[in-house]
């Protein structure tokens, strides 16, 4: 008797660890990956169970055998069903109980957004749940985010998990066909201060996302200071630079922080350009866009409130 409880349990505890266990689980993916009976076989923990007790009564009459007490013909059979059945009822039980601990602790989660308790769909994302994509989406796009979440000490811009697509990018001719609009969108040059003087799209005001010092580009801890000094959330923004990069991230910048209409212009002021100087969109210059020299009366950093040069 003593072995058929072994034979139960062993049967169990190694159809749980084939189809489970975290060691077997480059196994798992290669056996499926060469065989699709193999996977098949995996899937099905019926199936497991019965192979495996097949295989450990045929272990058990081989060390009888040697100990001259074999396994009579009634008794195999009995070993193979026990064993398999009985691993089988275990494992749906352990299976059970999981799932349900599992769905206690799921139903006493909520949405973030809308309250929804928690169903397969939600999504968990920095210890909040969200039902769908459009409420994650939703919680990202509303999101304002504290300045020192967004820089660095040194001023460089944080990479954030922004609303995909909260912020469109556009052509230099869509930029000016907005700004000619009288949709009241606003150009934010993010480029320094001299790139600004040397010339720039009309219209626009200059706060640099980065200053350029004799060294390189030095990111500017004040650049969402300054812009909301002058802009609300919710103004239509279009941000440009000298071929797109720095717009990119004052864009991502700018969505983070809680503004809601920021389009970003690809090629910039100066076009977009590969490695073998190909042209990969022309800018606003190259375009022949009204353009402006010098220093715009009202529009310069200094005038909007930045306090450094450069």
């Amino acid at each position: 008797m003593l072995e058929f409880f072994a034979l139960v349990a062993l049967t169990a505890a190694l159809t749980r660890f084939v189809r489970q266990g975290q060691a077997v689980a480059g196994f798992r993916r290669w056996l499926a990956s060469v065989s699709s009976l193999a996977s098949a076989l995996l899937r099905c923990a019926h199936c497991l169970s019965f192979w495996i007790a097949l295989g450990l009564t045929v272990l058990l009459g081989v060390i009888r055998n040697r100990l001259d007490d074999p396994i009579g013909w009634i008794e195999g059979p009995l070993f193979v069903i026990l064993g398999w059945r009985g691993a089988f009822y275990i494992n749906r039980q352990l299976d059970q109980r999981a799932q349900d601990s599992t769905a206690a602790v799921r139903m006493a989660r909520k949405c973030a957004i809308c309250d929804k308790p928690f169903t397969e769909g939600f999504l968990e994302r920095h210890g909040l749940y969200f039902c769908t994509l459009q409420c994650w989406f939703s919680f990202l796009k509303e999101r304002p985010t504290s300045y020192n979440k967004l820089f660095t000490p040194a001023g460089e811009f944080i990479r954030q998990e922004i609303y995909p697509m909260s912020y469109r990018d556009i052509a230099s001719q869509e930029a000016h066909d907005l700004l000619e609009s009288d949709a009241g969108y606003r150009y934010i040059d993010v480029r320094s201060t001299g790139e600004f003087t040397n010339g720039h799209p009309a219209g626009a005001v200059n706060i640099p996302i980065a200053h350029r010092e004799e060294l390189g580009m030095v990111p500017n801890p004040d650049f969402l200071k300054v812009v909301d000094i002058n802009f609300e959330r919710d103004d239509k923004l279009i941000v440009g630079c000298q071929s797109g990069g720095r717009s990119m991230r004052a864009a991502e910048a700018l969505i983070a922080a809680g503004f809601t209409d920021v389009a970003n212009v690809r090629g910039g002021f100066g076009g977009a350009r590969n490695e073998g100087g190909e042209v990969l969109e022309k800018g606003w210059f190259e375009l022949g866009l009204p353009v402006e020299y010098g220093e715009s009366e009202g529009r310069t950093y200094a005038a909007l409130g930045g306090s450094r040069q450069g």
